[in-house]
This record gives C-alpha cells, sequence and structure tokens, in this order.
C-alpha cells in the first residue's frame, strides 16, 4: 500500500469539495418553493460531505504532529470521517427510496434492515474512542493508521450502492420508475473515490468525488422535475399517464387506482387565501405520503385531485388504505394546526385486463363523483 501524503493536493481537493457543497446547498435553497423529505436528505449528504472534507482535512493536517490535544483532535477528526462515509450511503438509499416510490411506509418497513450498516459502523467507531485501535489506531507519536476493522466501513458502503442499483432497476420493472433515476451517476463516481482512497492512502478523492457526483445528481433531477409536482412533493400527471401506458409491459399482478377531490376547496381559497389553499395541497399530499401502503405511490392529478396506485395488492388493501387516508385527515382537522380543515370524497377502481388508462380513469373518475354527490347532498340536509 502507497502512503504519500501531499498536503497540498488534500488542502486543494477539500476546499474544492467544501466550496462546491456550500455553493449547491445555497442554489438549492434559493431555488425551491417549498421543502420535501428527499430534499432533506439531499441537503444531508451535501452537509455530511462538507463535514467529512473540513474533518479529512484536519486528520491529516493534525497527522504527525505534536501539540497538546492533537492526538484527541486526530482521533475525533478521523472518526467523523468513517461515520460519515457510511451515512453518506445510508442517506443515499433513503433519498433513493423516496425518490422513486415517495412512500414513508415503505421506508419504515425497511429502515431497521437498512440502518443495520451504519449502526455496526458507529458502534466500532465509538469503541475505537478508548484507543483498541478496532477501526484505525494512532500511535504515541500521533501517527495514524488504518487496521482490519476499517474494511466494515468500505463493504458497508459497497452494499448501500448495491441496494441502491437494485432499488432502481427493480421499481423500474414494476412499472413505477419510469425514468432511470440517476443511480450511476452517483454510484459510479463515489465507489471509485472509495476505492482509490482505499488502496492508496494520503491521496484523498473520496469527498471530492462525492461532491461531484452529488451535482451530477442535482443536475439530472431538475431535468427529471417534469414529472413532479413542486406544491405537494408527489408525481403529477405526466408521470401518471408515463406509468399507465408502461402498464403492459410491466409484472404486476393487479393495479388498483384511488381518486379523490378535496372537499370544499374553494371553500378554503375564498376565504383563507390562496397560499392557503396551496398549503392544503401541500398538506394532503404529506398525508397521503404517510397512508399509503409500501405497495403505493401518491400523485397530484389536477388541481385538487389526487390519485393512490396500489399495484399487486388485493381489494381489501385498497379499502383499508382509503380508511387510513380519512383517519390521518381526521387526526389533522382535530390538531388545529392551520386554520382549514380536509377532507376528501373518493373512489376507487381496478385496471382490467382489457382496459386502457382512459377507462381505468373514467371508472375512478365516476367512482369518485358518486361520493362527492352524496358530500353535497350531505351538506344540504346540515343546512
Amino acid at each position: 500500500m502507497i502512503e504519500i501524503i501531499v498536503i497540498e493536493e488534500i488542502l486543494i481537493a477539500n476546499g474544492l469539495t467544501v466550496l462546491m457543497m456550500w455553493f449547491l446547498l445555497l442554489c438549492r435553497r434559493k431555488n425551491r418553493e417549498s421543502l420535501h423529505e428527499e430534499d432533506k436528505l439531499y441537503d444531508g449528504m451535501a452537509i455530511v460531505n462538507l463535514a467529512g472534507a473540513l474533518s479529512e482535512t484536519i486528520a491529516f493536517l493534525v497527522d504527525g504532529n505534536q501539540f497538546t490535544g492533537c492526538r484527541q483532535i486526530n482521533y475525533i477528526s478521523n472518526s467523523i470521517c468513517f461515520i460519515g462515509t457510511v451515512s453518506i450511503g445510508l442517506l443515499w438509499c433513503l433519498y433513493v427510496e423516496l425518490r422513486i416510490y415517495r412512500n414513508y411506509k415503505r421506508i419504515f418497513k425497511k429502515i431497521r434492515v437498512v440502518m443495520f450498516p451504519w449502526i455496526v459502523e458507529v458502534i466500532m467507531v465509538l469503541c475505537n474512542l478508548p484507543g483498541t485501535g478496532i477501526m484505525f489506531k494512532i500511535s504515541k507519536e500521533n501517527v495514524y493508521q488504518r487496521t482490519a476493522g476499517s474494511l466494515v466501513g468500505y463493504i458497508s458502503l459497497i452494499l448501500y450502492f448495491a441496494y441502491s442499483i437494485y432499488l432502481v432497476y427493480h421499481s423500474k420493472k414494476q412499472g413505477v420508475n419510469v425514468n432511470f433515476f440517476p443511480v450511476i451517476y452517483f454510484v459510479g463516481p463515489c465507489f471509485a473515490g472509495v476505492l482509490i482512497q482505499f488502496l492508496f492512502y494520503g491521496i484523498t478523492s473520496s469527498w471530492v468525488l462525492v461532491a461531484i457526483a452529488l451535482i451530477f445528481v442535482q443536475m439530472q433531477t431538475y431535468a427529471e422535475n417534469l414529472y413532479m409536482d413542486e406544491l405537494s412533493g408527489l408525481y403529477n400527471r405526466r408521470y401518471l399517464n408515463a406509468v399507465l401506458s408502461e402498464r403492459k409491459f410491466t409484472k404486476c399482478k393487479s393495479l388498483y387506482g384511488i381518486m379523490m377531490d378535496v372537499n370544499a376547496f374553494k371553500y378554503i381559497n375564498d376565504n383563507f387565501g390562496h397560499s392557503m389553499g396551496d398549503k392544503a395541497i401541500c398538506t394532503l399530499g404529506n398525508i397521503l405520503f404517510r397512508s399509503i401502503p409500501a405497495a403505493g405511490m401518491a400523485i397530484r392529478y389536477a388541481g385538487d385531485e389526487f390519485i393512490v396506485l396500489l399495484s399487486g395488492v388485493e381489494e381489501e388493501s385498497v379499502l383499508a388504505t382509503m380508511k387510513e387516508i380519512h383517519n390521518n385527515l381526521s387526526r389533522f382537522n382535530e390538531s388545529g394546526i392551520e386554520p382549514f380543515t380536509l377532507s376528501v370524497s373518493m373512489g376507487y377502481a381496478e385496471f382490467g385486463s382489457e382496459d386502457d388508462a382512459e377507462v381505468f380513469l373514467m371508472h375512478m373518475d365516476e367512482k369518485m363523483y358518486e361520493e362527492k354527490r352524496k358530500y353535497h347532498l350531505l351538506k344540504k340536509s346540515d343546512n
């Protein structure tokens, strides 16, 4: 293993990383209308990458020096680097999962398994701090040296990268991911950076290549925003059309759709203003995120109309999902967080073997308006 440390190269590479991540975060903050969960995960990766670059720079600067507290600084800065590296992998997988499926329940269902490599790494790093040498050791002369345990971090990162690739290609087969998410744009540079760092200690490349990968993903995401509804954080009608047109090529055994329309949405706009109407759309988007099962996908169809697609499920799951949506809407209304209340009229239909997208949407629409008429009749009787 070659151990050549060129401090100027480290300062330039990591300084460039800090500059890129700061500029990226600044641009993202200026150019978005609202903050969604996948935005937080992406920003989290940028912040971790920035912190990792700074910590690595500090580690190299203090390595081999002798002054009060320098050995402790060496331990802490290298520990942050190890945790930061595997944290990038964890956040990336969660980001890919949420970006493709836009479904909280799917993430919560898998979170323990997905977090396991990260938890192992953190425990090992914490156990290493007293000087056990599990992950790395620092001599009395304050010289850093990796030990066999450091391989755990690299293996964990590779597992995260492999899992993210699986998510993308599996979702393509399911007909969920119509556009290939730019997973290779991220995994490729990151893997190259980690490999170089592993083979050639002292040649820093991982943080700057992660920065470049994040910029690649951001550029591709701007192009894919064609399929996103910025206000609600859900997919839009264009994406729905693309998914339904790919229906015959997917392996899903069943496909159900739930169409819903916000009751008295005009009342919200007229009485609380259009900004509150936008807040209502955003709120409903968040409620749908938390209401649909792992097999579901939520879409803002038009205006105050939404559609939930459920693939590979039975009719009981559709009814349970509708009940969950109603229950979560009731909890929101009872909380009194906003001045408005929300309720929806829903109707569902199955995508039959002889149906096309137009027939499928028409059936959902008819069922929904049956419920809408009942809602208006009930309102009239109450008055």
